[in-house]
């Protein structure tokens, strides 16, 4: 194990490490790490956490076992948070206008050697992304503000409706039971993070910082136009399907087309063109007309 690479863990922390622990752990015997558990940013799900119900949770999560792939099993516990609090950065803004916060925890694992594989994992950053298992009061409709765990209020989350997409807003909050490490997380920004002003010699800089933050925002700049390109595509791929009477009405195939990504979208478009083209040929407009100009001169017609 690289031990350059975990964080310095100092005696306030281990004082708050040792209130779960049966035994005095010192500093070599734990191994922690920071990780964003959760935003208030719109998820793959079409759904946020307010900041309100962030700061509520930062509560709850304090002593929360993490866990492999939401699977509740004794020998899937792997980690512990002993801190957490809500992080705002004024500077960053959510897709719907509002500052973007982020709930923050601490978490530790013991140093041994049924844990060196893990520790390896998250250091080298394949062991990153996590997700949180945690009971929601309420799921609030951004369109009309109903329940829409409770009252059908006809609005479809990730629909748009007056320019604006549709979005579960997640209140209350009544428990925070796991954390898990999962391949593909709701949350994007979910995951192990770094500690960029830490004292010791693999800090990185604020120059860097700033480097790596201004290619974070190109980079976020780039998948939020390739959203919308892949959304206008999807509706084209509808179209085509349509137009090529495959057989599918329009929201069903609306809703086949969902979890494609891009190059599936233009195999499909492409291919419904082709059948397209069975059943109406693609000409110029005048087409007839310059065959049957050409006919009646031939036939000695005046044209």
């Amino acid at each position: 194990m690289n031990n350059k690479a975990k964080q310095t863990v100092n005696a306030e922390e281990l004082k708050l490490i040792n209130k779960y622990a049966r035994k005095e752990l010192t500093a070599d015997d734990v191994y922690t790490f920071s990780v964003v558990l959760c935003d208030n940013d719109a998820d793959r799900d079409f759904e946020y956490f307010t900041r309100d119900t962030l700061v509520k949770l930062a509560e709850m999560y304090v002593g929360v076992t993490g866990i492999y792939d939401h699977d509740a099993k004794t020998e899937n516990q792997v980690a512990r948070i002993y801190a957490c609090k809500v992080e705002d950065i004024p500077e960053k803004t959510t897709k719907y206008g509002e500052m973007y916060s982020r709930l923050t925890a601490k978490a530790y694992i013991p140093v041994c050697d049924s844990s060196r594989e893990l520790i390896d994992m998250l250091d080298s950053g394949i062991k990153k992304e996590v997700s949180v298992g945690c009971c929601i009061g309420k799921c609030e409709c951004s369109v009309c503000g109903a329940d829409m765990r409770k009252n059908a209020c006809g609005h479809q989350k990730g629909e748009i409706y007056g320019g604006d997409v549709c979005l579960g807003v997640l209140k209350d909050p009544t428990d925070a039971y796991e954390w898990s490490f999962i391949a593909v997380p709701a949350q994007r920004n979910a995951g192990v993070i770094k500690s960029f002003y830490q004292t010791n010699d693999d800090s990185v800089s604020r120059e860097e910082y700033t480097k790596l933050k201004q290619y974070t925002k190109e980079l976020e700049k780039r998948a939020d136009e390739g959203e919308r390109y892949k959304s206008y595509l999807r509706l084209e791929v509808v179209k085509s399907g349509i137009t090529a009477r495959i057989g599918i009405d329009g929201k069903l195939l609306e809703s086949m087309v969902k979890g494609l990504n891009i190059d599936e979208l233009l195999k499909l478009k492409e291919s419904f063109d082709r059948k397209t083209c069975e059943h109406l040929p693609i000409r110029p407009q005048t087409y007839k007309e310059e065959n049957v100009l050409s006919h009646r001169a031939n036939e000695g017609f005046a044209i």
